[in-house]
């Protein structure tokens, strides 16, 4: 027979064993007595609680608004630093262009045949130092050198 399964008769014996238990606890164990203006320290609690709960309830459409207001503002500024590194890769692929079409019969009339592979040297020099600038100033390089 499972434990699951209970005849009538323990069921009984079950709930006469409970009140027996009870009264026996009730016997040993007598219950604390409650603190002084421990009723009207409840209700304070209560009554802050519902107020704290109503201040709460109050300010949320005007946190969700001001949420709703900061995300508008992320979103445009990262549109608008979209725009201006686009800008800015156009502007420097133009300036680019413009000093190799300049700069390009100086440099076969200078060093010849191998003309092509000194300005893949300075390109490379050039985007190395552009890197190495950015690399410096996120690190805060400039800012430990004035400390010095």
């Amino acid at each position: 027979m499972n434990s699951d399964q209970t005849l009538p008769g323990d069921t009984a014996r079950g709930l006469a064993l409970d009140a027996a238990l009870d009264a026996a606890l009730t016997r040993v164990l007598p219950p604390p007595e409650l603190p002084p203006q421990f009723r009207t320290q409840l209700a304070a609690a209560i009554a802050r609680e519902a107020a704290l709960e109503l201040t709460l309830r109050s300010a949320r459409p005007r946190l969700e608004r001001e949420q709703r207001e900061q995300l508008a503002e992320l979103h445009a500024d990262y549109m608008r630093l979209r725009r201006r590194t686009l800008g800015t890769l156009i502007g420097g692929a133009f300036a680019a262009g413009a000093a190799v079409a300049v700069s390009l019969p100086w440099l076969k009339a200078t060093f010849g045949p191998d003309a092509m592979l000194v300005l893949a040297g300075l390109g490379a020099v050039a985007g190395l130092a552009i890197g190495t600038a950015s690399w410096v100033r996120r690190l805060g390089v400039p800012r430990l050198l004035q400390r010095l």
